[in-house]
């Protein structure tokens, strides 16, 4: 039987969880805001992990503060064509399906315990260079 390819992937190699990845900072490069519409180069290393993962049958959303505005969406969904990956879901909100963040600001916690997942380096805003 042959695979079916969609953006539907409800059954997909993970079930219907999705991974998210942050734009800025992480999928693009980030060298402070410059309004909606610039959107820094891509990241290799990042866009090929995400490429590898589409390939995989998994599916991926782009996690953006971006979203909070609807005409921010756009930028990004152009950005994404531009970069081999048309037709992924731009949001900024988790549910319950999320799997995984990869994200330039996330600092992971032990789940229930309030604790920082080893080696999770984490540094007071004030102490940021």
């Amino acid at each position: 039987m042959a695979s079916k390819k969609s953006n539907d992937r409800s059954e997909s190699r993970i079930g219907n969880r999705w991974i998210g990845v942050d734009l800025d900072g992480t999928l693009a490069q980030w060298d402070g805001w410059k309004g909606h519409q610039h959107i820094g180069p891509p990241i290799p290393a990042m866009l090929e992990r995400v490429k590898r993962w589409l390939k995989m049958d998994i599916e991926v959303r782009v996690f953006t503060a971006r979203a909070s505005v609807a005409d921010h969406i756009p930028p990004v969904e152009k950005w994404l064509a531009d970069n081999g990956l048309e037709g992924l879901r731009v949001t900024n909100q988790k549910d319950y399906k999320m799997l995984q963040l990869w994200d330039d600001r996330c600092v992971q916690v032990i789940p229930n315990s309030g604790e920082l997942v080893k080696n999770a380096n984490w540094t007071p805003p004030s102490q940021q260079s």
